[in-house]
C-alpha cells in the first residue's frame, strides 16, 4: 500500500520508517512529496521521514479509513468496520469484573459515527421535532455560554441527553445505537487494544497505554479548566478504524441493556432482552477529585458502565451507528 506525504524538505534521499522499521521509499519524489510503502491491509502507525543530514524533518501518525460516508439527515461523518470476530470483554484477572467473562463475537460490517453528536445536530434534531432542549449546564467550558446556540459551543459534543433522547435521536437521523459489542470493536480493533491508540492490558499493568494526551479526559480537562471539547481535538487518540473520542470527553449511550457477559460465543449481539440500566461506554472529561482513576479506567476499550435510560449528566453524550452497505 503506498502513502503519500506532503511537507517540506521531502525527496529520495530522506529515509523513513514504519513503526520503527525501515519503509520503502518510491524515487520519484519531489521536495514537497514523498511517496511511501507501508505493508498491506496496515491501518495506522507511525512514519517518521528523516533527511538525508540525518535530521528528523516530520513525524506522522496516520490512519488509513476503511470508508467513510456522509449520512444525509444531520450530515454526521461515519467511518467504516468491516465484519470480524473478536474477543470482546477482558480474560479473568485482567480487568473489573462485568468484564469477565471474555468471549468471541461476530458481526456483521458497519458504519460507525466519527465523532459524538454535537449541539449544533442535536439542535437540528430538536428543531425538526419540536423537542425540547436538554437542560444547559454551568461552569467550565459552559462559563459565560448564552445558550444551546452560543456559536462556542456548537462542534461540542451534546450532554444530559438521556437513552431515551438519544434513542429519539437516531431514529429521526436514520441511524441507531451502537450496539455494545460494535462499540468495543471500534474503539479496541482486531487486535483488543486496551485504549484506542494501542496498549495491551496485562496482570501487572492493568492501565497500559495510558497516554493523557491523547483524549479529552478528565486529567487534561481539569488541567485546562474545561468540560467538553470540540470534536476532533485530539486526532491522535484516533481509533483504528477512524472513530474520535472513545476514551474521552463524554460517555456514550450504546443499544443494549446492561447485564452480565456470557462465555458462548455470539453472532450480532444486542444485549439482554431486559433490564433497568442501559449501557455507556468510553470515558470523560469528568473525575473531580477521582480525575486520575476515571480517566485511565474508564477510558480503557473494555470498560464498561449502565445507567437508568432516562437519566441524564453534563458527561453523557451519545454517537450513532447504521447496518447501510459497506463501501
Amino acid at each position: 500500500m503506498v502513502i503519500t506525504i506532503t511537507g517540506t524538505d521531502l525527496d529520495k534521499g530522506s529515509a523513513v520508517t514504519f513503526n520503527g522499521i525501515a519503509a520503502k521509499t518510491i524515487t520519484d519524489n519531489t521536495t514537497t512529496t514523498l511517496k511511501v510503502t507501508v505493508p498491506e491491509g496496515a491501518t495506522s502507525g507511525k512514519l517518521v521521514v528523516t533527511a538525508a543530514s540525518g535530521t528528523v524533518t516530520n513525524s506522522y501518525d496516520f490512519i488509513v479509513l476503511l470508508g467513510l460516508k456522509i449520512n444525509d439527515k444531520d450530515k454526521a461523518e461515519m467511518v467504516w468496520v468491516p465484519g470480524a470476530t473478536f474477543t470482546m470483554g477482558s480474560a479473568n484477572g485482567f480487568g473489573i469484573y462485568d468484564e469477565f467473562p471474555s468471549h468471541q463475537v461476530t458481526l456483521t460490517g458497519y458504519w460507525i459515527y466519527k465523532n459524538d453528536v454535537t449541539v449544533a445536530q442535536y439542535r437540528a434534531f430538536c428543531t425538526a421535532t419540536k423537542r425540547p432542549l436538554p437542560e444547559l449546564p454551568f461552569g467550565l467550558s459552559w462559563k459565560d455560554i448564552t445558550g444551546w446556540n452560543d456559536l462556542a459551543l456548537q462542534q461540542h459534543p451534546i450532554v444530559n441527553v438521556s437513552w431515551n433522547d438519544a434513542k429519539a435521536y437516531a431514529n429521526w437521523a436514520g441511524v441507531t445505537l451502537p450496539t455494545e459489542a460494535q462499540w468495543e470493536y471500534a474503539a479496541r480493533g482486531p487486535q483488543g487494544c486496551n485504549y484506542p491508540w494501542g496498549g495491551t492490558v496485562s496482570k501487572d499493568d492493568t492501565y497500559n497505554g495510558w497516554d493523557q494526551t491523547k483524549s479529552a479526559d478528565a486529567i487534561t480537562s481539569m488541567y485546562a479548566g474545561k468540560s467538553t471539547w470540540p470534536v476532533d481535538s485530539f486526532p491522535a487518540g484516533t481509533s483504528w478504524c477512524g472513530a474520535q473520542d472513545m476514551a474521552g470527553n463524554v460517555r456514550q449511550w450504546c443499544g443494549d441493556w446492561y447485564g452480565e457477559y456470557d462465555a458462548v460465543a455470539v453472532t450480532n449481539p444486542t444485549g439482554p432482552a431486559t433490564g433497568v440500566r442501559r449501557v455507556l461506554r468510553g470515558g470523560s472529561w469528568f473525575g473531580g477529585n477521582y480525575a486520575l482513576i476515571f480517566s485511565i479506567g474508564n477510558g480503557r476499550g473494555a470498560n464498561r458502565n449502565g445507567d437508568r435510560p432516562d437519566n441524564c449528566g453534563n458527561y453523557i453524550g451519545f454517537r450513532c451507528a447504521s447496518l447501510a452497505p459497506g463501501p
